[in-house]
């Protein structure tokens, strides 16, 4: 018992002697540039696998393409050659506008992880809550099938702008279109 007595006064002179000494400082250094090292490889591996992304997700519980967040512009540019389209005074103009709205509202659905062969059974498995607009997307949705499928539908301005309006709902929806 009176080595320890001995001993433990000097242990704490001990320590701080290793502490300060100039290898222990090389070593502390060596850990310092590591520890930095480190710090920046996971930074950029979370960026690297998107961490954007799973931010993204558990925010809206849902997977979202990033051209409903992060990349508006590109998709406001193509929304807007669309919207050129049906301010022709083409009947064929406005049926290419109502089908090619229609495929970029089903691509950012099928991205967003609704299972389905196509547009109807991805609607389908939407939850009304999940998408506040559903209803106008099945309307829009219909019409774009009666537009392929029947030679003879008639479409006119009024209904093309009405339908591209159910679209551009889903996409205001994300903030695309204000």
């Amino acid at each position: 018992m009176e080595f320890l007595e001995n001993i433990l006064p000097a242990i704490p002179d001990f320590v701080r002697e290793i502490y300060y000494s100039t290898p222990f400082t090389v070593i502390k250094f060596l850990l310092g540039i590591y520890s930095v090292v480190l710090f920046v490889n996971i930074v950029m591996l979370l960026f690297q696998r998107g961490l954007a992304g799973d931010v993204r997700d558990t925010i809206l519980g849902m997977n979202v393409p990033p051209e409903l967040t992060t990349k508006k512009s590109k998709l406001k540019k193509r929304w807007e050659k669309i919207r050129a389209k049906v301010e022709s005074g083409n009947e064929s103009d406005w049926k290419v506008a109502v089908i090619e709205a229609d495929n970029i509202i089903d691509d950012l659905i099928k991205r967003m992880g609704y299972a389905g062969e196509n547009m109807a059974e991805r609607l389908d498995a939407i939850n009304p809550g999940q998408i506040e607009n559903i209803e106008e997307l099945w309307r829009a949705h219909q019409t774009r099938n009666r537009i392929i499928h029947e030679d003879d539908f008639k479409l006119d301005k009024a209904s093309a702008l009405d339908i591209l309006g159910d679209y551009e709902e889903f996409l205001k929806e994300f903030e695309v279109l204000e």
